[in-house]
């Protein structure tokens, strides 16, 4: 697994996710370490994840990674994590990350947000709600 071709596949499924359901307050990967070879956690917050519930909304998003991740990718995707617009975290983070729209994205590095530490990251969607 490459990470571009990662990045790449990701902002494809982001961008359909905001066409088909709306735009996100967060989208980030996520991972505890700073080893970028796989173990990431895909964290999305918005306002249609708060409409639908943590488990529709997890629903949702495992299919578009499905169906949008090249085969070289799907591995790579070890969790999925919807968090409500209103979590310390997310707030946190996009106050940090100011504006990142896609397709550009914003890489972070041991940093500490709510009190969760990221090794490595790459936020791809913020947007102050």
């Amino acid at each position: 697994m490459y990470i571009t071709t990662l990045v790449d596949d990701i902002t494809r499924v982001l961008e359909r996710l905001r066409s088909d359901r709306g735009d996100f307050v967060l989208a980030m990967l996520y991972s505890r370490t700073e080893d970028t070879d796989g173990n990431w956690n895909l964290i999305i917050s918005a306002p249609w994840v708060d409409e639908l519930g943590k488990v529709e909304a997890t629903e949702a998003v495992a299919t578009a990674l499905s169906n949008g991740l090249g085969f070289e990718n799907k591995s790579a995707i070890s969790r999925i994590t919807v968090l409500p617009t209103t979590d310390p975290f997310v707030r946190q983070v996009v106050f940090y990350a100011g504006s990142v729209g896609l397709p550009h994205s914003m890489p972070v590095r041991n940093l500490t947000f709510a009190g969760i530490p990221i090794g490595s990251g790459l936020v791809f969607y913020s947007r102050p709600q």
